[in-house]
């Protein structure tokens, strides 16, 4: 199953420093929700792990990322991302440009995922609407961890999950607190849906 999901954000600060912080990997992957780092690899890719909810089920992904493309003169970014359900329920495979405009003083960054999902996490993943919308809430939990970070502030990791799953070496998230973050996780998927359910409705009326 094939998804192309559009997401964007917008960081209060310059270009320059946004681009900094999001092609230094180290920093600012822990930003991003229910992401948690491992260690880098010779070939430059970073190991990691990701847990997302895709209705009733919880997926633990375990996998490796990296950049595969920098051009700082466009601020334009190429990102290639697998992984494997930890419980062999399937995978996912990605490929993410990231464009950085600058509008008003502020950058502007648009995420586009050409993601292909297997197995059981594609049967789960069919909603479509639902996936871009969770998407967007995570993109922009990322945005204010990344914004947060820029300022010298601590990114507040408002969704964690549950007993994050990835490598023996996983470094753990930022500000990460246990069972008070998968509530938030909860809460906030939850929104989502409720979200995405008037949205049909209000499509079909």
């Amino acid at each position: 199953m094939a998804l192309i999901i559009k997401t964007s954000f917008m960081a209060n600060a310059a270009r320059d420093k946004v681009w900094d912080l999001i092609t230094d990997i180290e920093k600012s992957a822990p930003c991003f929700p229910g992401a948690v780092l491992g260690d880098k690899l010779p070939d430059g890719f970073y190991q990691g792990g990701f847990n997302v909810k895709l209705g009733p089920m919880t997926f633990n992904f375990s996998g490796k990322f990296g950049f595969t493309e920098l051009h700082a003169p466009d601020y334009l970014a190429k990102i290639s991302a697998s992984g494997t359900d930890t419980k062999g329920r399937g995978g996912a495979q990605g490929l993410i440009d990231v464009e950085l405009l600058e509008v008003a003083n502020q950058t502007q960054v648009n995420i586009t995922s050409d993601v292909t999902l297997s197995g059981s996490v594609a049967q789960y993943g069919r909603g479509v609407g639902m996936i871009q919308a969770i998407s967007q809430q995570l993109i922009n939990e990322f945005g204010k961890n990344l914004s947060a970070m820029i300022v010298d502030e601590k990114p507040s990791q408002s969704i964690a999950t549950d007993s994050p799953t990835s490598t023996d070496q996983a470094k753990p998230l930022v500000g990460s607190s246990g069972a008070n973050n998968s509530i938030q996780v909860h809460q906030i998927l939850w929104q989502t849906l409720i979200a995405w359910i008037k949205s049909v409705f209000i499509k079909k009326s």
